[in-house]
């Protein structure tokens, strides 16, 4: 059977653009056949293009094998400043990873929280460095391995982290940054 690549582009609300890719072999029109993305951390301004070489992530928001990536994929400076805008509880690492840093409530907090950032890691098939030190302190540390830098897939899971994870905090690491406290 033959595929046809096609790509649909998400404009985040930060106005980057996240590039999704989709294969189809079915003879009816490309917007009956796409799906669209539905996640919570994409506006739903859509751009939809064929054949394209970027590539971030399946239809269903998951990130693809970021084997099939390569050095054009990774984010300029201006792209991830942007996104980092508006992820307050990540910065930049290194100048090629992103992090999020904090101290949970207790041990079992910390490792509740490294639980349900590892099913995300496994769902979406990309895996972020995860440090516990003091028994507490936590830090997230993603990079597309392969790249040696940031792209898309990155932000996408830093996203989804703060999207679906309920992180438990030290009640006085929360008294001085209060931007981690949830509406």
């Amino acid at each position: 059977m033959k595929f046809e690549r096609l790509f649909q582009f998400v404009v985040c609300s930060s106005s980057s653009i996240i590039p999704i890719l989709a294969f189809r072999s079915c003879p009816f029109p490309v917007s009956t056949c796409l799906r669209l993305p539905t996640a919570p951390y994409f506006n739903r301004q859509i751009v939809t293009m064929a054949e394209t070489q970027a590539q971030a992530c399946t239809p269903g928001g998951k990130c693809i094998p970021c084997e099939s990536l390569d050095k054009s994929h990774l984010l300029t400076a201006e792209a991830i400043e942007a996104e980092l805008k508006g992820m307050k509880l990540w910065g930049l690492k290194d100048g090629n990873k992103i992090s999020r840093s904090y101290t949970a409530r207790n041990f079992q907090c910390a490792m509740d929280n490294l639980v349900d950032i590892g099913k995300i890691a496994e769902r979406e098939n990309h895996h972020p460095d995860m440090h516990l030190t003091g028994y507490r302190n936590v830090e997230i540390v993603l990079f597309t391995h392969s790249l040696d830098g940031i792209s898309a897939n990155d932000i996408i899971v830093a996203k989804m982290i703060d999207a679906e994870v309920e992180f438990y905090y030290s009640p006085k690491w929360l008294k001085s940054h209060q931007e981690a406290k949830k509406e």
